[in-house]
Formats: C-alpha cells, structure tokens, sequence
C-alpha cells in the first residue's frame, strides 16, 4: 500500500496528542461509475471514523451500510491500496498536534445504494447527505470543481480526494 506524509513542520509521531483514523471507499460498479457522496455542499468518499477496538474493514463495513444502505461482507471488502497521513500542529488553534490518517479502499460491487436501509446521523441529514454515481471518466473533472468551494474543509476533502484518485486510476490499469 502506497503511503503519502504531509508532514510541513516535520513533527514526530510521540509529539501526536491525538490520532484519528478514517477509512474511505472508491465504490466501483461493473458500469465503470464511482459512488460519491455529497454533504455540506461538498464532495466526499463513503466512509468514517475507526472506532476504538475496530478493524478497518469493519469500519468501511459498518460506514458503508449506515452512509448507502449497502451490505458488503468481509470477503467482498479487499486490501486498502493507499494511505494519507496528516501531520498538523496546533490544530485548529487548541494547542494540540494532530495525526489525521485516512485508509482507502476500492470496492468493486453492483449492489446498489438503499436509503431505507441506511442510517445516517443528524448531522449528515442536516448537511442533506446524499450518494450518487459518476461515471469513472468523468469522476475527477467533477471532483475539481469542489478545489474552489467556499469552505476549506471542502477544498481540502476534493484535494486529498484527488491525491487518492490518482493512485486508484494506477491500480485501475494495471488490472
């Protein structure tokens, strides 16, 4: 698995104060389409938090039923194939370094998204979350058009999104 630091001031991992741990899936049908997710007025993968005591895989387990209403067993969730780690201190001005590592993941599945099935927080309904497919070739034209979104966190979502989808398309090709 393809690793990738954005390490600016060069901190240390025992200089981390917190460590939070995501996991993301390109979610790829047989019609070559990705399944993206869109909140808050921005783009993002299906995915989440890894919970204390969690596996990666069943944290994309549980976050892909509870975001699309999509059951993936364990067999049908493959190894993660790329790694972004972000080293930043001082976060968000509280006196405090953060690691942020998020894990990503391609699933290859024509099951289909089932809202009745899903089970989406307050939040992510506030934010009108939402699941819908991009045809692969159109899918990074269409996340670069969140690099000039008001908000930051979705500038900086589209971008880390589009670092990940250049190691995908690699993958892509290469089967």
């Amino acid at each position: 698995m393809k690793c990738i630091i954005f390490n600016e001031d060069n901190l240390k991992e025992n200089e981390m104060n917190q460590v939070v741990v995501r996991v993301k899936a390109f979610i790829m049908n047989s019609k070559n389409e990705l399944l993206v997710a869109s909140s808050n007025g921005g783009a993002q993968l299906v995915g989440g938090h890894v919970e204390e005591g969690e596996q990666y895989k069943d944290t994309l387990q549980r976050e892909v039923l509870e975001e699309t209403g999509i059951f993936l067993s364990s067999e049908e969730i493959p190894d993660p194939f790329y790694e972004v780690k972000h080293y930043t201190k001082n976060y968000h001005g509280k006196d405090m370094n953060r690691l942020s590592d998020v894990i990503y993941y391609l699933v290859r599945t024509d099951k289909k998204p089932n809202k009745d099935n899903a089970n989406l927080t307050q939040m992510e309904q506030d934010y009108l979350f939402n699941v819908q497919y991009i045809p692969f070739s159109d899918f990074e034209d269409y996340i670069k058009d969140f690099l000039n979104n008001e908000k930051e966190i979705n500038r900086g979502i589209a971008s880390e999104i589009l670092f990940a989808f250049e190691e995908l398309k690699k993958n892509v090709s290469n089967e």
